[in-house]
């Protein structure tokens, strides 16, 4: 082969690269985006037990996990999602993923008491991301 040859097909492999890219990116990001709806699916069902026994619910995840109802790792966080529940009283409560560590992504979810997961992760020049269940 000669270097033209050469240099030729290592254009051709950096062109189909750069095409792929961004997909391979955005599929990531779904790809944790559907891990944070289901940790948050799971911060649901938890404070559905914790009301069964208290009559409320709570804002303190480490108390749902501290009664067993909860994976230590959400309580944690990732190192793209922190969870938190912003608000809980007798009737209600607001379980809410906030993207975290990312210059080019931001935005968050959160799950309502029926257990549907709404919100938006969005970066510029890329596809929204939002959990692909429910």
């Amino acid at each position: 082969m000669t270097f033209v040859e050469v240099l030729a097909v290592a254009v051709l492999l950096g062109i189909l690269f750069a095409m792929a890219a961004p997909t391979f990116v955005d599929t990531i990001e779904q790809a944790h985006a559907d891990i944070a709806g289901a940790d948050l699916q799971s911060i649901w069902n938890a404070e559905r037990f914790y009301w069964l026994d208290n009559r409320t619910y709570t804002t303190n995840l480490a108390a749902l996990e501290a009664l067993g109802l909860l994976d230590p790792a959400i309580v944690a966080g990732t190192s793209r999602y922190r969870f938190s529940i912003s608000s809980a009283d007798d009737a209600s409560f607001r379980p809410e993923a906030t993207r975290i560590n990312s210059g080019l992504w931001g935005g968050g979810f959160h799950i309502h008491e029926t257990g549907g997961v709404e919100g938006v992760v969005q970066a510029f020049g890329h596809s929204d991301i939002t959990p692909g269940f429910n």
